[in-house]
């Protein structure tokens, strides 16, 4: 899964974002100000980042000129309400690989961002697997000894997360954040019935590999007898 990073103090705007771009299959992080974006940046890597020119405390474009300067190669993508030339070539010449002037579709932002993924797409992993059972991103599915069990996009997005790190637990608020973001219409109730259905899976798959739970500490996978 692509991890994006959105920074843009609208906060209506940065919601409705969000939700696009999760169910495109996206791991979003919002920042809501040039600040929040740079610790952010600090803290984790990002597969591309969406940045607001005109942001409170630290603007976009000096987001993304601290950015090249440290020598990150990260695409950027700028977006703004100005749309005068003389705009979109300082944002290029500092170093953007893309400039959208809002407002805009978000069919064609989508299609903006495949474009500047494309080589993060095609070297990422489609598959994964701990024990005797195999997860297939691409085809949504679940493979054990008794052979493939269909998974929903939310199920697949969950199973990810634990094979990402199997040996590390994961809070219930920690697969939230990860899966669902700041989707409106999500419920915590969400990650429970998720695994619980995962649960279900491994076992129909045949597989010795069990969803287990530490109260207070969270979720990770592990290999059983039998």
């Amino acid at each position: 899964m692509l991890r994006l990073l959105l920074a843009e103090d609208e906060a209506d705007l940065a919601r409705s974002l969000a939700v696009v771009l999760g169910h495109a299959g996206y791991e979003v992080r919002c920042a809501a100000d040039g600040a929040e974006a740079l610790r952010e940046l600090d803290e984790r890597a990002f597969d591309l980042v969406i940045l607001d020119v005109m942001m409170p405390r630290v603007s976009g474009l000096e987001v993304l000129r601290r950015l090249r300067e440290r020598g990150a190669a990260v695409p950027v993508l700028m977006l703004t309400a100005r749309s005068l030339v003389d705009d979109k070539v300082e944002a290029l010449d500092a170093g953007a690989n893309d400039y959208m002037v809002k407002p805009f579709a978000s069919k064609e932002l989508l299609a903006r961002i495949r474009v500047l993924t494309r080589n993060a797409s095609d070297l990422a992993v489609d598959q994964a697997s701990f024990g005797d059972v195999t997860l297939d991103r691409g085809a949504a599915t679940l493979t054990g000894p008794l052979g493939a069990q269909a998974l929903t996009a939310r199920e697949c997005q969950v199973m990810a997360v634990l094979m990402e790190n199997p040996q590390r637990r994961v809070s219930s608020e920690g697969l939230y954040r990860r899966v669902w973001g700041i989707e409106p219409d999500a419920e915590m109730d969400a990650v429970w019935v998720n695994v619980s259905n995962l649960r279900r899976k491994l076992r129909a798959a045949g597989s010795t590999v069990r969803i287990t739970l530490a109260r207070g500490v969270g979720y990770h996978l592990e290999e059983c007898d039998g």
